[in-house]
Formats: structure tokens, sequence, C-alpha cells
């Protein structure tokens, strides 16, 4: 895998803002709101994409006692969040101090999408809950979100 390469049209993207599959002109519900509702609201949005796009990562300190604390920090790792999640992924991650390496863990044909493991089974940085609210899937879990919680699964709930 050398370089990929991700395509725009910024006129086309401009158009779809402004207009819907038909051509019509999009209504922006926002345009009639107060501006500090439309900032809220513009606030909230980025904080769902960015949650939605980092990374949960162990990071370590070192404290001016000399100890060593480990804390949970969330990451933006550009371009690597685009890729979609498999239980059995074709990338490897390889994490220095200042980057990131995306290797490809197999052969890829031209045009192969890439995949990354979001989340290792036995993996505690992110809960399975936390993991739920901020991608809306837990890895490798094929029983229904609603039966989980009607039946108070560990998953979701204190034991």
């Amino acid at each position: 895998m050398n370089d990929f390469v991700v395509p725009t049209d910024r006129n086309v993207m401009a158009a779809s803002r402004r207009c819907d599959r038909d051509g019509n002109k999009k209504i922006d519900p926002a345009a009639n709101s107060a501006p500090g509702e439309r900032l809220d609201r513009a606030v909230r949005g980025a904080f769902v994409i960015a949650l939605s796009r980092s990374f949960a990562e162990e990071v370590e300190h070192d404290n001016i006692d000399g100890t060593t604390v480990v804390e949970v920090e969330n990451v933006l790792l550009p371009l690597i969040d685009i890729l979609q999640h498999s239980n059995v992924p074709n990338t490897i991650l390889e994490p220095y101090d200042d980057f990131v390496l995306l290797r490809a863990g197999k052969d890829l044909g031209a045009g192969e999408e890439l995949f990354h493991r979001y989340r290792e089974e036995n993996d505690d940085v992110i809960p399975p809950h936390k993991f739920f609210t901020r991608y809306g899937f837990v890895p490798g879990v094929k029983e229904p979100v609603a039966e989980l919680l009607k039946r108070r699964s560990h998953l979701f709930f204190d034991s």
C-alpha cells in the first residue's frame, strides 16, 4: 500500500449543501434561530464530530514526584478516522511518539477498502457502554442493543 487519495470536487460539494437530491433549494432551519441557539447547535455538533472521530489512547505522564501515571486521552488521527471497523482488519496501526503509521496487514488490491479494528475484545481503554455511545455499536456483539439494555447486560450496567 503506497498512497491513497480522497477525491473532492468543491463545486459538487457546495451545491449538495444548498440543494436536495432533486435540485430543490434546501431550507435551513437554523436560519431563523437566534445567534446564541445557532452557536450552541454548532458547538454541540462540533463536539459530537470530534468525539466520534477521536481515538482513546493510554498515555504515560511523569509526575513531579517521579512516579508515572497512565491516563486515557482522546486523540484525533486525520485520515485514519475514515477507516471502517472490521473484526478482521486489513490494516495495522503502529503508534510512535509524534505520529501513527498505517500499514497494510496483508497484500491489498487496487481499490480495496481499508479496515481497522476499533477495539480489541479485552480492551478496557474505552469500556463497551462508552464505545456504544461514541460509535453506535460494540464490536463483536451480535445481540440487539435494545435486548442488552432490557436484560441489563453487564456491558452497560454494573453487576
